[in-house]
């Protein structure tokens, strides 16, 4: 790339994985996760999560996407996630990690408390 763009680009609070089984998938994100179902179709679920910020990350294995999820509590997150057999790849830290969902999708976790 050699010149500089002209147009600004943002995201838009939007992001969407592809998954094979939706019944599994409404399981993990309503149930272990707490999102909020906004809508249900025979073919998606749309939930509201809060808003996306896009990282880019130099690292040597490459992941295609990773969306993040804000927590208070960093140490409660992973234990709740293993107990629910979600595999911690990588830590950074004692405020954030990445995990896999029971489809292998990577998913960071940050912690963020609640201002006082």
């Amino acid at each position: 790339m050699s010149k500089e763009s002209k147009i600004r680009f943002k995201t838009d609070g939007n992001f969407a994985i592809q998954v094979t089984d939706l019944v599994k998938a409404e399981k993990f994100y309503s149930d272990f996760l707490g999102f909020r179902l906004l809508n249900k179709t025979a073919n998606r679920l749309d939930y509201h999560t809060c808003i996306v910020t896009l990282f880019i990350v130099k690292d040597d294995e490459l992941i295609p996407f990773i969306p993040a999820l804000e927590v208070e509590n960093y140490y409660d997150a992973k234990k709740h996630l293993r107990e629910n057999g979600c595999n911690i790849l990588k830590e950074f830290g004692d405020t954030a990690f990445y995990f896999t969902d029971p489809f292998n999708f990577v998913i960071d976790v940050i912690e963020r408390r609640a201002s006082s």
